[in-house]
């Protein structure tokens, strides 16, 4: 009885809010990542060779996994914006940038690495793949 009662507790200690191993990708609410997907302009737009600036239109799939800090994994829509590539990074935003009339479309990638205690972020993002323009999210 007590092996089940230990069982039990280490399950439990283990199990996060959402009934997911502690540690693991959970599934989250994708719309509700928007905002964070603006933080990976810079790491995108680095391998980017046109002159306009590539910029989130959505957020088609989010994952949260705690560890030493949250790790933000975003599959995010961009599109060619009508900025260049010299605006300044503050002035990068849905207002400032709107979305170029047929322009370049493709998935990425994103990774973000927080940790607020010691003021640390890394963000990584990859491009998966072109997308075509008739294709719907």
């Amino acid at each position: 009885m007590q092996f089940f009662i230990l069982v039990a507790s280490i399950f439990t200690v283990m199990t996060g809010i959402n009934g997911q191993l502690t540690g693991g990708l959970s599934d989250v609410n994708p719309a509700e990542y928007t905002k964070t997907a603006w933080k990976s302009v810079p790491q995108i737009n680095s391998e980017n060779n046109g002159d306009s600036l590539l910029v989130p239109v959505k957020v088609v799939k989010a994952q949260v996994q705690v560890v030493a800090g949250t790790n933000t994994v975003l599959e995010v829509l961009v599109s060619e914006s009508t900025c260049s590539k010299g605006v300044a990074a503050t002035q990068v935003s849905s207002e400032n940038c709107q979305l170029k009339s047929g322009g370049q479309r493709s998935l990425y990638k994103v990774s973000i690495w927080e940790k607020p205690w010691e003021n640390f972020e890394q963000i990584t993002a990859e491009k998966i793949r072109d997308v075509s323009p008739s294709e719907q999210f």
